[in-house]
């Protein structure tokens, strides 16, 4: 028996179990084959013939894929990811091993080389914990004689600090730390590795790319009505491409997609919230740009090139303001909207405000507030120095709100809201009053 045990860290690659941020994107069978194509990869490389190598595998009642290969094998035993981990080591060392390495599945550029020298390391070492470019780790291991549980304690693995959390408890052990990689989580991991190196999962990563949208447009819905339809139809028509996807983001209420029928469109559903859907569209779309489109609101002819062009120079942008009214006072309103914008960089969610995704993704999205979540986004670019980019062309939204609830009334609302905002109010306190917001 040798010295050295590697162990796979394998989950069962189900539907809707694996890679699911990422399916959040390209949908649960992508994400699976991805997973999949990832593991048959990390299972091929040739390590060193003095390496036992065992799969830890995750689903004792799901089907084990025909890896090729010899392995040992065991099942993933304990609550949660880092009790888990903690047992695998225990299996390996209880069979007498005096070093070993686990390593996880989604990382794309691993290779042998790389798990050959973190046994080499540990001879110099009393562990080896090698991280993610997110914050956590794809690697790590111990001596016999150094192993500790406490690496596995009290750490939240979905947060951004799991390995700076490992090194801590670790110490006093002498911890070397391994090459940093990218793991594949997102839809933004998906483009940045596909093209990095060649094998089965890179090949099918590029091909899936290839089927996707250029653009992604999400529209947040509460209580519509069959005027959505139009304007869905109408974002397609007045598109230049047909490289365009609808993103329809209901509540979990499901307060529109049960009473409206809607055909060609990807549909997700958050808490309530504009702030909250959006964010759910934006983890799900697969375009290049996203774009944020009110329920009410037409795009203007050719709208597709029109973002394009803005965001060949810049990350953010938005159109002008038309309302469909023909009353005077609506040209006032749009006047006095367009020239706020002008002056202050700082369009609303009404013009149809648009983003380099991967950009936006960085940003954290939009802030979760109850409102002005509009606002708060591009306050935030403009303090960075990004360029908001704002169209002459003009978006043409439904008058129905100042309708509804009367033009002054609706005028004043809005301007007194976004000075207590521009205080520093929180729109917790003075959400009651915006209308449109409440059940």
């Amino acid at each position: 028996m040798s010295q050295n045990a590697l162990i796979y860290f394998l989950k069962a690659p189900k539907e809707g179990d694996v890679k699911t941020r990422l399916a959040k994107s390209i949908g649960n069978q992508a994400a699976t084959r991805c997973y999949t194509l990832l593991c048959e990869r990390l299972l091929a490389l040739e390590v060193d013939e003095t390496v036992d190598r065992f799969i830890a595998y995750g689903d004792a009642q799901h089907a084990i894929p025909p890896f090729e290969g010899s392995f040992g094998l065991f099942f993933q035993e304990g609550e949660g990811l880092g009790a888990r981990m903690q047992n695998a080591f225990r299996h390996c060392f209880a069979q007498g091993y005096e070093r070993v390495v686990l390593v996880g599945a989604d990382i794309p550029d691993i290779d042998a080389p790389l798990l050959n020298e973190a046994f080499d390391t540990l001879a110099s070492h009393d562990a080896i914990c090698s991280p993610t470019y997110d914050g956590g780790y794809y690697l790590i291991g111990f001596h016999a004689t150094t192993f500790t549980p406490k690496a596995f304690k009290h750490i939240v693995y979905s947060q951004s600090d799991v390995f700076a959390k490992t090194l801590d408890a670790l110490f006093p052990l002498v911890v070397a730390q391994g090459k940093t990689l990218h793991d594949l989580d997102t839809l933004d991991d998906l483009k940045a590795l596909a093209f990095k190196a060649s094998s089965s999962f890179h090949t099918y990563a590029q091909a899936l790319l290839k089927t996707l949208p250029r653009i992604s447009v999400v529209l947040p819905v509460y209580r519509e009505d069959e005027r959505l339809q139009k304007i869905i139809a109408q974002t397609r028509q007045r598109a230049q491409t047909a490289s365009v996807e609808i993103i329809v983001v209901d509540t979990d209420e499901r307060t529109t997609v049960d009473a409206v029928a809607l055909e060609n469109v990807r549909i997700g559903f958050s808490r309530q919230g504009r702030a909250a859907q959006m964010n759910e569209g934006l983890l799900m779309a697969q375009g290049e740009t996203v774009l944020f489109l009110h329920a009410d609101t037409l795009l203007p002819d050719a709208w597709d090139r029109l973002v394009e062009e803005t965001l060949h120079v810049t990350c953010a942008g938005a159109f002008s303001l038309a309302i469909d009214d023909a009353h005077p006072w609506f040209r006032f309103i749009e006047n006095a909207a367009n020239l706020r914008a002008k002056l202050t960089r700082v369009p609303y969610g009404d013009q149809a405000l648009f983003f380099s995704t991967p950009f936006l993704r960085e940003q954290g999205g939009f802030a979760d507030i109850a409102l002005m979540e509009d606002v708060e986004i591009m306050r935030r670019l403009k303090k960075q120095h990004v360029p908001i980019v704002i169209r002459s062309e003009t978006v043409l939204t439904s008058s129905r709100r100042w309708q509804q609830e009367g033009f002054v009334y609706t005028t004043l609302r809005n301007r007194i809201l976004s000075f207590l905002f521009w205080l520093g109010v929180s729109p917790k306190r003075f959400i009651k009053r915006y209308r449109a917001h409440r059940d």
